[in-house]
């Protein structure tokens, strides 16, 4: 535990504290509560209600967005004297994004009515403070121009409300895009908009260039503009509808030239001494297909499939092939093809099962993945591995810090124990 004094130095090098008088930063260590937290561990899930203001005293919090199944966006590295919870902690509104520790940590909080206490009763400080909001202000508005020059540099799509218009430019209306695709799942039409999109549609899609790891050709090929990309609901195995454009059809690059088929997670180089045998076998299984424009379902899996060929030959690691064929019994689940599905999810099981071993000390990552293989061994009637699975999720000495998943495996667990039940 963090004595007061060692409380008070900090507080007193830090601008919003400092002019606080010794009556007032005394008063304020007393209330502070100092938590030590190990790497990785959550500090404050995004969504949740700020109830505290968070002081880094020693190591470093890392402040980071989900953007996706195995994507997340690191915002911010807060080190010793550091802030997090400013712009929340008044009046308790839930928070943007999530906290963590980015490694072993020392963290004073103060709570909520301690600030508000201290805003009532001492002028100066409510005028740092509101100084200090309006700082994260105009920082936050110089990191949004970085962005968007960003975005406007690489040729990528601007997120609404931003749009660049020339002057004298009359502005474009957006094309809409319809489903196309409707799926009897389990006894209920559902509309799975599975993405089949209208040719031509420039709003849709924009262009992105790349450079052919194996040929070394400069291509473009596309991809869905952001906004398009709207989750209708997710299976368990993390499976996800669209209501619109369906990115997995683009997800793979197959360069035009050579046939050669990857995504981001396998855009690495490639040894020089299996380049010429990689280049035959695509040679042999191509078909000198292009795959730069519009795609539908079926040309989405045979994307997949090229990309599990080249894949394989490259020598990718097994959470890669595995997600790959996961993928694909995906697809072919858009398409009702049961046993091609089971199939592919075999394959998927056999592959992250080896992973396991290798996944990286992120307790959150290794609980999704344990998560996963739990829900492919029951869909694959597995139901005693997927109990293990589950299990160890809940016995998990991180589990407190990702209750969502936690639950979700005890729900799997409890619901597998209901159906042994009742067929006894």
């Amino acid at each position: 535990m963090t004595l007061n004094n060692d409380i008070i130095s900090l507080l007193r090098g830090i601008p919003l504290f400092n002019n606080l008088s010794p009556v007032f930063l005394t008063r304020l260590s007393e209330k502070a509560t100092s938590i030590k937290f190990s790497k990785g561990k959550i500090i404050l899930e995004e969504g949740k209600s700020c109830n505290n203001l968070f002081i880094t005293e020693s190591g470093k919090m890392e402040v980071y967005k989900s953007i996706s199944e195995d994507a997340e966006l690191v915002i911010d590295v807060i080190g010793p004297g550091g802030i997090y919870g400013e712009a929340y902690v008044h009046d308790g509104t839930s928070t943007s994004a999530s906290l963590r520790a980015a490694e072993p940590s020392v963290i004073i909080c103060i709570d909520r009515p301690t600030i508000i206490s201290l805003l009532k009763e001492n002028q100066e400080f409510a005028k740092s403070y509101i100084r200090h909001l309006g700082s994260l202000v105009r920082d936050a508005a110089l990191k949004e121009s970085i962005f968007i020059q960003v975005f406007i540099e690489s040729d990528m799509d601007l997120p609404e409300p931003y749009s660049i218009r020339n002057h004298g430019d009359k502005e474009t209306p957006v094309h809409s895009v319809h489903p196309v695709h409707s799926v009897h799942t389990e006894g209920i039409d559902v509309q799975e908009h599975i993405g089949e999109e209208i040719e031509g549609d420039d709003e849709v899609f924009f262009k992105k260039e790349y450079d052919c790891p194996l040929c070394k050709m400069h291509f473009a090929t596309l991809k869905p503009r952001q906004k398009y990309i709207i989750t209708e609901r997710t299976d368990q195995d993390f499976c996800v509808y669209y209501k619109n454009v369906n990115p997995l059809f683009y997800e793979i690059n197959v360069c035009p030239q050579c046939g050669y088929s990857y995504n981001n997670s396998t855009s690495g180089k490639i040894k020089e001494e299996i380049s010429s045998r990689l280049a035959q076998l695509i040679s042999d299984i191509w078909g000198m297909s292009n795959y730069c424009g519009p795609r539908n379902i079926d040309d989405a899996i045979e994307t997949f499939k090229l990309a599990l060929e080249c894949q394989r030959e490259k020598g990718a690691n097994d959470a890669a092939m595995g997600r790959l064929f996961l993928k694909l019994a995906w697809l072919y689940r858009y398409k009702q093809e049961k046993e091609r599905e089971l199939i592919n999810l075999e394959k998927a099981l056999y592959y992250l099962t080896k992973s396991y071993d290798d996944v990286p000390e992120d307790p959150k990552e290794e609980m999704n993945l344990m998560f996963l293989l739990g829900q492919l061994n029951r869909m694959l009637g597995s139901d005693r591995e997927a109990v293990n699975w589950f299990v160890r999720i809940t016995q998990h000495p991180e589990k407190k810090s990702y209750p969502y998943i936690a639950n979700r495996a005890r729900d799997s667990w409890q619901d597998i124990r209901s159906e042994m039940k009742s067929q006894k």
